[in-house]
């Protein structure tokens, strides 16, 4: 009779592991998928941010064309008013 006491106390005893550990992935699974999320935004994040760096170097090459055609244009205003002022 003992050793079916042990072999019921070993089985209880594996049963009990095997569902502590499954509570444990049962906790730890949102944790990990939580990461996996997190990592995937932070990439996100780090695509925008070099897109949007791109975007302001093209932005201030146009500034400056249009700085450039806005004087070009100041002037031509400039000569035609003298022009037709004479």
């Amino acid at each position: 009779m003992e050793e079916m006491q042990y072999i019921g106390v070993a089985v209880s005893v594996v049963i009990t592991l095997g569902s502590f550990i499954a509570v444990i992935m049962k906790f730890t699974q949102p944790i990990n998928d939580l990461r996996v999320v997190i990592q995937k935004l932070n990439d996100k994040i780090d695509n925008l941010s070099s897109d949007n760096a791109t975007q302001n170097k093209r932005l201030d090459k146009h500034s400056e064309a249009i700085d450039k055609l806005d004087t070009r244009v100041g002037k031509l205003e400039t000569k035609m008013d003298l022009y037709h002022n004479n």
